[in-house]
């Protein structure tokens, strides 16, 4: 799981400076740079939510492992 925490880590980092450029896209001189900006910052979102995903799948599966070795209560 440290990987994918890694990764997360990684992509959070590259959103925010892609954000920050695109948050100043209207005084920057390379408009370009800023929309390629506004594309990566949009891509990383994509990333992180497949990060996300997995993390989630991960950790649903954790706990049902979890669940499994609990002595069951009968009310």
């Amino acid at each position: 799981m440290s990987d994918l925490m890694t990764s997360m880590r990684e992509r959070t980092s590259v959103l925010g400076a892609a954000l920050a450029q695109w948050a100043d896209r209207s005084t920057a001189k390379d408009q370009a740079a800023a929309r390629r900006a506004g594309h990566t910052a949009v891509d990383a979102i994509d990333a992180l939510l497949r990060d996300l995903f997995v993390l989630r799948g991960r950790l649903v599966q954790e706990l049902r492992q979890a669940d499994d070795t609990l002595p069951h209560r009968v009310a």
